[in-house]
């Protein structure tokens, strides 16, 4: 771990001071003089820290900061009891590489998170939670969403860190979609509390409630009817409210700094952006910012006017918990502010937007904040004086050149410095060139480069794209998770890859429509594409190998598996796919070594647990099996197949009642269990028990009409039972439609033949029966 070097985030430390003199007859800047400080330090025994993030929230929702219609008592009172500053400036529009800035007091350049996957905060930048910890403070973390989970790095330094996300019933992969609501995230936290509070401590709570689609819960759903994001924030606030009492009822208010502070805001249709990620205007950067700080007199109901940045929060907690703030830092104590101290620090502010580049093809976005005045670099510059223009209605940027021109140079500086000292995006290895050759001919072209640095030039500007952009996010709302590619889904797509081909998502996500319509082979057409324009898209990856896997070609789903684990080795499901693949190739001791791997990443992955079970299950070991399967389901009570495995273990003991309420078990909590249904019906079969095992095999090819083994083993127990000889008849049939040469082919083939036997056609069973005799022969032959 390291703390930094002194000359790291120098460009920042210092103020504009150093270069706005010049401008002062040209721009009408006022400069104040500073006022000497010193650091403040708590009174009494250091205080605990609790910080808040709430993602994308704000300010001008929340009533401290002016919004009449807000439900939001517990941020006011927050607000009336510690200090509010009124112009803070996220670092960047998306959840991950914002938190990266407030965690590490740096900005995104600087510690190497440019945008929500694909990108894992390096183990060298410190912390806030690594600090404390050093100092012997307990930490622990209560997070909303997959995109703060710790394998993108967040949990560096905390003790607890409550991430455990169910990614079990998601098709393919997919970011936003895993999260959790707030009052549960509370729940983790206060439990947490529970075993922490007796001694120092740093709870961080992350509450992810007002990203889209905005559906709070009840009361807040029926009374913000028609303000559905204002209801996500009023239900964010009474979760809020639930730790502020926690910590008045345990006696720890008085001596806990509280820190609220949003990670980015939202577009709610300014400047055409409905949502965030896209544009760096206000409505995506301008995000509430209060402390309250226990018995700092002069620290109560303070508003700062003087802009902040987010990655001031870091070097403000540890100067107010008495905490030797690590040196060069990009962000610097607000404590002088806070107390009054100074009257202004002259922060410069910077943020970032890569989205447009990353998933559009389109020209990225950078933007420098200075007193007043902010810039932002596109390729058509804009330039606004927020204290006369807070909505950036108005660009300036022609009419006041020199200015412009001057800011445009001061950022361009920063982006030359950035470029010098950017962390690495996490984990990379290099790819043997032969190995690199089989990817590309299998689809997965280059390998993870981030393309932050990539010219503009010839790039569209943003500004210009906003309206596909907008047809994308209607696309994305429309589209559900596990259901059928929707017609109007695709067609919003095709139309965006129509005006612009080069629109990376569109066809990513058109991918994603086939994936989930199990149209696999039109899927993989679609994220070949979005590598051919993206060739580091880590999503794009995934998936494609998630289609190989589901068509059967394991080598070519193993290949992008393996080829993406080299740069997210702490990806357990993928390390859990992997040992899947060696599973069914029957190099059990490889697959074992996998789903241990995803195990000691993830503890709680109990799909791998389960997938143990059938390991030791393999090697003839009963008991350690059984411990295994039992050990997954105390993770998950409803995780696939255990209940399928513990069937299968009690089969081999003949415990045939223990069997049956397994395999029941598994198709009750899965209806689409064909294969417990069918083996229910096989143990029915040994028991003498026709009707059920009629009933379990039906139900076999219910779940799975394409099953061909069930119809060729219900056309047999109709035949062994001379009854439904038609249905007996059709299902043969059309199991051989759906698997002409399989194992149990040649059953088909006898079954038609008995039939046609009964009926009085012994020339027409004589040709089957040869035909299944010939067919098994043909299987039994090597390399058939």
């Amino acid at each position: 771990m390291t703390h930094g070097h002194s000359s790291r985030h120098d460009i920042f430390v210092t103020n504009p001071r150093r270069w706005l003199p010049a401008l002062l007859a040209t721009t009408g800047l006022t400069v104040f003089a500073l006022i000497a400080i010193t650091l403040w330090r708590p009174k009494g025994a250091p205080p605990n820290l609790v910080l808040i993030t709430l993602d994308t929230t704000r300010a001008d929702r929340i009533g401290a900061y002016g919004y009449g219609p807000a439900r939001t008592p517990a941020l006011d009172a927050l607000a009336r009891e510690g200090v509010l500053f009124e112009q803070a400036m996220a670092a960047a529009p998306l959840t991950l590489p914002a938190h990266g800035s407030i965690f590490t007091g740096s900005f995104p350049p600087s510690h190497g998170v440019r945008d929500n996957g694909g990108f894992f905060l390096d183990p060298a930048q410190t912390t806030l939670a690594e600090v404390l910890k050093t100092a012997g403070v307990q930490t622990g973390a209560a997070v909303g969403a997959y995109v703060l989970d710790s394998k993108w790095g967040m949990d560096q330094g905390f003790d607890r860190y409550a991430d455990d996300f169910d990614l079990s019933n998601i098709r393919g992969m997919s970011l936003a979609t895993v999260q959790r609501p707030g009052n549960e995230v509370v729940d983790k936290a206060l439990a947490w509390l529970d075993t922490a509070r007796t001694q120092r401590f740093f709870s961080w709570i992350h509450l992810y409630d007002p990203h889209t689609p905005y559906d709070p819960p009840e009361p807040f759903k029926s009374d913000f009817a028609g303000r559905p994001y204002d209801g996500e924030i009023a239900f964010v606030d009474a979760q809020v409210g639930r730790v502020i009492e926690y910590l008045r009822r345990h006696d720890l208010l008085e001596q806990t700094v509280i820190a609220v502070i949003g990670d980015h805001g939202e577009g709610l249709g300014q400047h055409g952006e409905s949502a965030h990620g896209f544009f760096i205007y206000e409505s995506s950067t301008h995000v509430p910012f209060i402390v309250r700080v226990p018995r700092a007199a002069g620290m109560q109901g303070r508003r700062i006017a003087d802009p902040v940045r987010a990655v001031d929060l870091m070097p403000t907690v540890l100067d107010l918990l008495g905490v030797q703030v690590p040196a060069g830092l990009a962000g610097t104590s607000l404590v002088p502010l806070m107390s009054g101290r100074a009257a202004t620090l002259d922060l410069e502010g910077y943020a970032e937007a890569l989205y447009p580049l990353h998933h559009f093809g389109w020209s990225d976005l950078k933007a420098l904040r200075a007193g007043r005045y902010k810039l932002i670099d596109a390729p058509r510059p804009e330039l606004y004086d927020l204290s006369e223009d807070p909505g950036e209605e108005r660009n300036v940027f022609e009419e006041r050149r020199a200015l412009g021109d001057t800011m445009m140079a001061r950022l361009r500086a920063l982006d030359a410095e950035f470029a010098r000292q950017t962390a690495p995006a996490g984990p990379t290895a290099d790819v043997d060139p032969e190995v690199r050759s089989r990817l590309a001919a299998l689809g997965y072209v280059g390998s993870f480069v981030a393309t932050a640095a990539t010219p503009r030039t010839g790039r569209a500007d943003p500004k210009d794209k906003i309206e596909i952009f907008n047809l994308m996010t209607t696309a994305r709302d429309a589209s559900k998770d596990g259901g059928d590619a929707s017609t109007d889904v695709v067609r919003m797509l095709e139309s965006v890859v129509a005006s612009d081909p080069e629109v990376i998502d569109a066809w990513f996500m058109l991918g994603n429509e086939f994936y989930k319509a199990r149209r696999y082979d039109t899927a993989i057409t679609h994220f070949k594409k979005a590598l051919e324009l993206k060739p580091d898209y880590d999503l794009a990856i995934i998936n494609l190998a998630n289609c190989y896997r589901a068509l059967d070609k394991d080598d070519a789903a193993l290949a992008g598996y393996e080829h993406y684990l080299t740069v997210d080795p702490k990806n357990a499901y993928v390390w859990y796919q992997v040992g899947e693949i060696y599973l069914d190739r029957g190099d059990i001791g490889a697959a074992e070594k996998r789903f241990q791997k995803a195990l000691e990443i993830d503890a709680s992955v109990a799909a791998a647990r389960n997938a143990l079970g059938v390991v030791a299950h393999k090697r003839g070991q009963l008991d350690a099996a059984e411990r295994e399967i039992n050990a997954a389901i105390a993770l998950k009570a409803d995780v696939r197949l255990a209940h399928y495995n513990l069937a299968l273990i009690a089969e081999e003991r003949n415990d045939f009642p223990r069997a049956e309420a397994e395999y029941k078990r598994e198709v009750e909590l899965h209806p689409s269990a064909f294969k417990a249904s069918f083996n229910l019906g096989r143990l029915y079969e040994r028991l003498g028990r026709v009707s059920d095992q009629v009933a379990a095999l039906k139900q076999s090819i219910d779940a799975n009409p394409d099953f061909a083994e069930g119809h060729f083993f219900l056309a047999k127990a109709y035949l062994d039972a001379n009854a439904n000889l038609d249905d007996a008849l059709r299902l043969a049939r059309r199991g051989l439609e759906l698997a002409p040469i399989s194992e149990m082919a040649p059953l088909g083939h006898f079954v038609i033949a008995g039939v046609l036997m009964k009926r009085g056609k012994p020339d027409a069973a004589t040709r089957e029966f040869e035909a299944g005799r010939a067919l098994e022969a043909r299987l039994a032959r090597p390399g058939r």
